[in-house]
This record gives C-alpha cells, sequence and structure tokens, in this order.
C-alpha cells in the first residue's frame, strides 16, 4: 500500500514537471510568436517607407526638371522651407526642402576665394553672432578654420597647422582637407568638444570649396546679417531689407528686376552682385515617414545641373543624388514665416 502511495506520488510529481516544462515552452514560443509578429511589422514598415523615400526623391527630381513647375509661388514657399504633409493610408509623409545656398558654407575657406571668404565670415560674427567663440577672436577663429582646411602647412597669425599640433594634448594634427562635418570646429586650437553644440544655424558645411553664394530667392528674413556679410557691409541695410521683403511670390525672375527694387544708389549691386543666384542648385531634401507606430526619419542631398545662377525659370537637365542617411535628429522642422504664406 505504501509502495503504491510513493508510485502516485511520483507519478504527480513527474506530471507536475512535465506540465511546468511545457509552460516554460508555450511562454517561449509565444514570446517568439510575438517578437517574429514585431519584426515582420517593422520589415512591412521599412519596405514601405523606402518606397514612399524614393516617391518623395522622384517629386523633387520632377520639380527640379519641370519648367512649369517653376513658374508656381509654391515651389518657392517650398524651398523657402515650408513643410508639407501628406497622408498615407497606414501613416502620413511629411517633406520639406532646404536651399543650402541660405547658409555659410565654412568650406569655401579653402577654395579659390579663401581670403574674401575670411574677411566675410569676420563680419557676420560682429554683427552679434560671436556668442559660440568664447576664447577665440573673429579673426582667430576665421585663421584657425583655414589652417586645418588648407595643406600650406603654413601657419597663420596666432593659430597652428600641420605638426604644430602633435605637440598639444591630445596630439594630432590638422586635416588639411575641407570639413566633412561642422562638429570638426571642436578640434582647432583652443580644443573645445562643446563649440560645435554652441555654432549658429547661419554655418554650415557644404561638399564643396566654390566661392560663397546666398540665394536672393529663398534666403530668410531672419538671416538678413548673411546678406550683409556677402557684400562686406558695403551695401546699404534699408536696400537689403528691401531686397528680401519685397520679393515677389515667386521669385525674382533675373537680374534686372533685382535692380528695380533696389532702385538708385545701388553701384555696389553692379560690382558685388554676382556674389548672389537666384537658382536653386544644391538642396537637401528631409523627410519624416510615419506607418502604424512606427517614424522613419531621413535626408536626400541633391544638386540640379545645368542651370543658371541668373536664370532662375530655367529647369536643371539633370538631377545629381550626392548622398542619402537615415535618420535626422538634429534637425528641427523649420517654422512658416510669415513672407511665406500663401
Amino acid at each position: 500500500m505504501i509502495a503504491v502511495r510513493r508510485q502516485r506520488g511520483v507519478a504527480l510529481i513527474m506530471a507536475l514537471l512535465c506540465l511546468a516544462v511545457v509552460s516554460v515552452l508555450l511562454t517561449n514560443l509565444t514570446t517568439r510568436g510575438r517578437q517574429d509578429i514585431a519584426r515582420l511589422d517593422l520589415l512591412q514598415a521599412e519596405t514601405q517607407a523606402r518606397f514612399v523615400m524614393r516617391g518623395a526623391e522622384i517629386l523633387v527630381q520632377r520639380a527640379l526638371t519641370e519648367p512649369e513647375v517653376r513658374q508656381t509661388g509654391l515651389w518657392w514657399q517650398t524651398l523657402r522651407g515650408r513643410p508639407f504633409t501628406w497622408d498615407l493610408e497606414q501613416g502620413s509623409l511629411t517633406l520639406w526642402v532646404e536651399d543650402l545656398r541660405t547658409c555659410f558654407n565654412l568650406n569655401a575657406l579653402g577654395g579659390p576665394q579663401a581670403e574674401l571668404t575670411a574677411r566675410q565670415l569676420e563680419h557676420w560674427i560682429k554683427q552679434g553672432h560671436g556668442d559660440f567663440l568664447q576664447a577665440l577672436s573673429p579673426e582667430g577663429f576665421s585663421n584657425a578654420l583655414q589652417d586645418w582646411i588648407d595643406a600650406d602647412g603654413s601657419a597663420r597669425s596666432g593659430s597652428m597647422d600641420g605638426m604644430d599640433f602633435a605637440t598639444l594634448d591630445p596630439p594630432r594634427i590638422s586635416a588639411d582637407v575641407v570639413l566633412a562635418d561642422l562638429s570638426e570646429v571642436n578640434w582647432i586650437t583652443p580644443l573645445d568638444s562643446q563649440r560645435f553644440r554652441r555654432l549658429p544655424n547661419e554655418l554650415c558645411v557644404l561638399p564643396e570649396t566654390s566661392p560663397w553664394r546666398l540665394n536672393l530667392n529663398t534666403l530668410p528674413a531672419s538671416r538678413l546679417d548673411l546678406l550683409s556679410a556677402l557684400f562686406e557691409g558695403e551695401a546699404p541695410p534699408q536696400q537689403l531689407q528691401r531686397l528680401i521683403l519685397e520679393r515677389p511670390a515667386s521669385g525674382y525672375r533675373s537680374a534686372e528686376q533685382v535692380r528695380q527694387t533696389l532702385g538708385e544708389n545701388a553701384d555696389w549691386f553692379e560690382s558685388m552682385g554676382r556674389r548672389l543666384t537666384l537658382t536653386p542648385d544644391l538642396l537637401r531634401i528631409h523627410q519624416i515617414i510615419e506607418i502604424g507606430r512606427h517614424r522613419f526619419r531621413s535626408t536626400r542631398l541633391v544638386r540640379a545641373e545645368g542651370v543658371s545662377g541668373w536664370h532662375p525659370m530655367g529647369p536643371a537637365s539633370r538631377v545629381h543624388l550626392l548622398s542619402r542617411s537615415a535618420g535626422d535628429p538634429d534637425v528641427t522642422m523649420p517654422e512658416r514665416e510669415e513672407e511665406n504664406l500663401p
């Protein structure tokens, strides 16, 4: 009798043990199943997002190559940063276009007009934009950047170049090539790990060293100081302000139209007007795509080829995609300025 009870006890323990094992296995299978479903959901959302991103690229390419689009005020509002949102079947697409001829390209310090660019940069900083410098002077910042970019190995006044950096802590050498990212400004002397985070939004790094230009048709009114720096303070502020405030909704179409807006006493435009452009040729496309509970960010850098700086109504002959990147955490959607409203 005792043996039978023991056998029943062992059987009960075995049954409970089997039940526990089955429960663990079922829980594991359920967890894996949920993970597989989540992965499939993410994969499906990523696939949809890639198609939407490609569609947005085609949309901008067509806008740059079709002449009819350039006749509309909506196109120029888009180039001035106006965001647009489209509803998708399971989410939305928000897109805005950034004309990169509306910022100060620091890589122009390594180009054929480096000295002019240095004077322009110093002029802009002295207009009240120098808080990010701290221990540096405007001239010191300009000299340090030029020495970091150029490959001549010769340091400018109060700066360092080449192997001079090897004596510092941490030891390093100058890049001697154009800036790949704005964060490189942290490495110039004196070393400052937070300098990049203090930089004003007006400063940028473009993949070129050509002379610095600003697009008069897309420059926002909030960046009027850049326009003053472009002409080294030689252009009267009232005339520069008039160019922005009286800008047509569909943009200036020729140099003659700009002259008419300026009126009399604008001799500076004849000698320095070519520093401006009216035509978008280097653009960054920002996209935020929401599909279900997933959000995707991306940027596309494109160049419009075969355009003339003073004939903005002429379409591009070709649009060259320079780069694609996923994620855009440091970029916020621009606010619409009153001048951009339809």
